[in-house]
């Protein structure tokens, strides 16, 4: 699985969630990771959540269980836990996303096309005049 370069509190890390840390993710969360990536994104998210989403990301990008578990908890012991939130986010949608995160070879978008900026076509700026 490829690693993801997240910047956040403990500085700039490679992060990655293959199979192994999801299912580690979901017995420490009792959730399965797209409930967990809802809780994060709807602000329903637990501390855990965070704690586990990062931690397990860490040692899924190449960091080793000894390093990554006080590394985390350390943070969170300086750090509002608002501050991991976009990290764990980002960690979490990569693990399940994948490549659709990367922008142009997102299947279904149309090629060639850029979206009109709200207000800015045609009948729009007839009806303007």
């Amino acid at each position: 699985m490829k690693t993801t370069t997240v910047t956040w509190p403990g500085g700039e890390h490679e992060f990655a969630l293959p199979i192994g840390q999801l299912r580690a993710l979901q017995d420490a969360c009792k959730s399965g990771p797209e409930e967990i990536f809802n809780r994060l994104r709807l602000g329903t998210w637990k501390v855990d959540d965070l704690v586990n989403v990062l931690k397990f990301g860490l040692i899924g990008g190449g960091m080793s269980k000894a390093d990554a578990a006080p590394l985390v908890v350390g943070l969170f012991d300086t750090h509002p836990p608002f501050e991991f939130k976009l990290a764990a986010i980002g960690v979490l949608a990569s693990a399940l996303m994948g490549d659709l995160l990367e922008g142009e070879d997102v299947p279904g978008k149309p090629e060639g096309e850029t979206p009109q900026p709200l207000g800015s076509s045609e009948k729009s700026t007839e009806l303007a005049q």
